[in-house]
């Protein structure tokens, strides 16, 4: 744990945003990691898969990647559809026709409200095969985000409500990975002196029942500090998300809790960014006491804007919002107008396409003026919670010098704003024989260079958050990073992948018989007499079809010969007991086989 990376997230929240961080542009990237057990009802399997979303910068566009591995069946489908975890929902669109053997690979216009749908954690993905066709492996995308909650303190919110005319405003903000929880919060009209605590409750005010979480570090105006993750509830994020927490400040005046505030999740589109004189181009002299907070969350639509300034410490002539470059100052875009409650300024606004493209790529910012200061005292890029991300392929091409392996493999991986913490997924298909050494290294495509994360050796999927110096974040973000997997067969690394926004590596075509299948279908469940198997198939060859019991013991076998197109095959299975039974294919030329379906004789 490197408690000065933390500070310096602290001082990102609360007060120093540098230009440097100001030029680093988030992107829209979704994954989506697959399983049997996601899938209602649940389904046994060995199957996995990855599927990245890489929206284009304009949103029109989605890049899509993927790598089904370990299947039971030869897949037959992949659909898009809407729906939360546990739920299913309709088909969004069919990603069928873009699934090579095992690889999922292709650029899709982007369907109406697919991005608001993904923004919600409300889209998932659901993959059927000749042995599982209702649907083998299901997974919900996630967006590369780190995590940003607000809250809004005043004594109307306290129990019992009082008059007191003390306000704050501030957040939490925790960057994926990290072990710690960092917090700020401004505070006006409340003598620094006299406060007792600020705390952080689960439940409703008045009617908490769990000890508070405290939220100590009163200085320079702010309460700020960190909570490690390993001492608050394993269950606090999702519960954060939900709003199952508020905010409390005691005072001397009011011990009970002078003022306070429900603590609001930002979205995972959203943003709670800091105001300041160091972000005013050029900065005030002398420097500025003024500081404030800004958060804006989009509509569910993605057509309109809300935003909330708080600022302290000065009185505003003006609160505008302009878009501009970072460091660059750029044309006024709206305007706050006068206020009930000074200091803080709530509204809501249209925006274009490429407006918010400009909120995406931190282009939009706040900047605060005052009498003394007419052309701007404070401002504040209105940095949102997307992560630099990224979403690439594997294989041997890109190994120096290249390898004669033909495994592939799908990665995403995303770094923080503050280039402090690097998050990845990846999964793999192919390989000579499960990871026995994978890392992340820093070199250019082509270059062979130095390591500097050893990634966990699990198969097929290589998951993992790891820890880095702030100089390593520009660097993998032009493309100076890879990947590399080392195998037993390919111990100096079989397949390799630079981290970037591309995909490169060449189709993959199987040559087993039993990818070639397509629309299997057994019958009748549960069978008595016979069974029926009908099948399509790309290609020509020998086979056999094996019934197994549930003890894998081979209970019937009948040589077959595949031809290319539609088919059927009846098994007399009169002599074969009541009982449960698996029916596969089996090539033996190819010492491959495929599970068709898990059936049940009747009594």
């Amino acid at each position: 744990m490197n408690k000065t990376i933390h500070f310096l997230l602290t001082v990102l929240l609360a007060g120093g945003l540098s230009v440097a961080l100001q030029a680093q542009i988030p992107h829209l990237v979704f994954h989506a990691e697959l399983g049997g057990d996601e899938m209602l009802p649940a389904v046994n399997t060995q199957g996995k898969a990855l599927v990245t979303f890489l929206f284009t910068p304009d949103r029109k566009n989605v890049d899509v990647s993927g790598m089904v591995v370990r299947m039971d069946g030869a897949v037959t489908s992949a659909k898009i559809r809407l729906g939360k975890t546990g739920e299913t929902g309709p088909e969004v669109f069919d990603l069928t026709p873009y699934i090579n053997d095992r690889h999922i690979i292709g650029q899709i216009p982007a369907p109406t409200a697919l991005l608001s749908n993904l923004l919600t954690n409300n889209v998932y993905v659901e993959i059927a095969t000749t042995a599982h066709p209702a649907g083998e492996i299901r997974g919900q995308f996630t967006c590369e985000v780190d995590l940003d909650f607000r809250a809004f303190l005043t004594g109307s919110q306290a129990v019992p409500p009082n008059n007191s005319p003390a306000i704050g405003f501030g957040g939490f903000h925790f960057p994926l990975g990290s072990l710690d929880l960092v917090y700020a919060f401004t505070v006006r009209g409340i003598n620094f002196s006299d406060i007792l605590s600020a705390d952080l409750y689960e439940g409703l005010p008045g009617q908490s029942t769990a000890p508070p979480i405290h939220l100590p570090g009163l200085a320079g105006g702010l309460i700020q500090g960190l909570i490690e993750l390993d001492t608050i509830d394993p269950e606090f994020f999702r519960k954060a998300v939900e709003g199952r927490y508020y905010v409390v400040i005691r005072t001397v005046n009011y011990p009970q809790g002078e003022i306070i505030g429900h603590l609001e999740h930002v979205g995972y589109f959203g943003s709670l960014a800091p105001i300041n004189g160091l972000q005013q181009v050029p900065p005030p002299i002398p420097p500025s006491a003024g500081f404030g907070f800004s958060s804006t969350t989009p509509s569910g639509d993605l057509d309109s804007l809300t935003t909330w300034v708080f600022i302290n410490n000065i009185a505003p002539t003006s609160v505008k919002i302009h878009i501009g470059d970072p460091g660059q100052n750029g044309p006024e875009f709206q305007e706050f107008g006068t206020t009930a409650t000074p200091g803080f300024y709530v509204k809501s606004y249209p925006v274009t396409e490429q407006q918010l493209t400009d909120f995406a790529q931190g282009r939009m910012y706040i900047q605060v003026k005052t009498a003394a200061n007419p052309d701007g005292v404070i401002r504040g890029v209105m940095k949102n919670t997307l992560r630099k991300a990224y979403a690439f392929d594997l294989c041997n091409l890109q190994m120096v010098p290249p390898t004669n392996s033909d495994a592939l493999g799908v990665a995403v991986a995303s770094v923080d704003l503050a280039n402090c913490y690097l998050n990845y997924k990846m999964i793999a298909d192919g390989l000579a024989s499960d990871p026995v050494d994978s890392y992340f290294a820093q070199a250019n495509l082509g270059a062979n260079g130095v390591a500097f994360h050893a990634t966990p050796l699990s198969a097929p999927v290589i998951a993992g958050s790891h820890e880095i110096m702030a100089v390593l974040g520009p660097i993998i973000e032009n493309g100076g990073s890879y990947v590399q997997i080392a195998t037993m067969g390919y111990p100096n690394g079989e397949i390799r992948g630079q981290v970037r926004r591309q995909f490169t590596c060449p189709e993959v075509v199987s040559t087993q018989s039993v990818l070639q299948l397509t629309e299997v279908n057994v019958g009748p469940v549960p069978f008595n007499d016979f069974l029926s198997i009908t099948l399509n198939s790309k290609q020509s060859f020998d086979a056999r079809l094996v019934v197994y019991d549930v003890l894998g013991v081979s209970s019937y076998t009948q040589a077959v010969k595949v031809v290319e197109g539609e088919q059927n095959f009846t098994l007399e299975t009169k002599h074969i007991p009541a009982g449960f039974y698996s029916i596969s294919l089996e090539v033996p030329t190819e010492n491959e086989s495929v599970l068709l379906k898990k059936v049940v004789k009747a009594q």
